[in-house]
């Protein structure tokens, strides 16, 4: 079989400068947290110049730890506030706006499906 043109390339290879400075800043915080640093030192540790970019990347961050404690491990929220050293109401801050940003996609998703010609 002929070898593909995209074969042997590096994974990150179609990936953009930001895609690429946010997967680094994750695995940063999830590095630090393993370490067992607490959330926002772990936070403190990513190397992102674009302030509004990091602030998005922690709040996405706080959300995936909440998806993957809470919601797939049935971990409290309060027993995570604890692990991460951060305050309950900014987990139930988060969960909130998680919830809210489920909803709206699932609301887009269901107009888009009533567009013509996506039956």
């Amino acid at each position: 079989m002929a070898e593909k043109w995209y074969e042997g390339l590096p994974d990150d290879a179609f990936l953009t400068e930001t895609d690429k400075a946010y997967e680094k800043a994750v695995l940063r915080i999830r590095e630090g947290l393993v370490k067992g640093l607490d959330f926002d030192s772990a936070c403190a540790a990513i190397e992102v110049e674009n302030e509004e970019l990091k602030k998005h990347i922690i709040d996405d961050m706080l959300k995936v730890l909440i998806a993957e404690e809470h919601f797939n491990k049935n971990i409290s929220l309060d027993e995570l506030a604890g692990r991460l050293k951060i305050s309950l109401d900014r987990l139930e801050s988060a969960k909130l706006e998680m919830l809210e940003d489920v909803k709206n996609s699932s609301i887009k998703a269901f107009y888009q499906g009533l567009k013509p010609g996506n039956a």
